[in-house]
């Protein structure tokens, strides 16, 4: 009975083996080699919108983020700097405000 066993768990091991790897629409990249990763476009649906109204706080780019008055910022936007951890779930409706380094806002993004 355990020879069965293993006899049929090979065979379930040699039918995934079998045959050539397949590959997603190219080379495979190895370390070395010049095959740049393929370019990634954003979602036509939404790389247009202002799902979130960034428009709006368009003037706190370049301003010190130490004078951004968070109560004017719709509900839960986030203040991001350099160091700061943050979730990468995608909210369309959220306001992620990117400070630089030097403590000032870089760029608005919906997500």
């Amino acid at each position: 009975m355990k020879a069965l066993a293993l006899a049929l768990a090979l065979m379930g091991l040699g039918a995934c083996a079998a045959g050539e790897p397949e590959t997603l629409g190219g080379p495979v990249g190895v370390a070395g080699d010049d095959v740049a990763p393929a370019p990634v476009t954003p979602n036509p649906a939404t790389a247009d919108e202002d799902s979130c109204g960034m428009a709006a706080f368009a003037s706190l780019i370049g301003e010190p983020a130490a004078e951004i008055d968070r109560n004017a910022l719709p509900p839960r936007s986030r203040v991001i700097t350099p160091e700061m951890m943050v979730t990468q779930d995608y909210a369309p409706r959220r306001l992620n405000i990117h400070v630089s380094s030097e403590g000032r806002v870089s760029s608005l993004r919906c997500g």
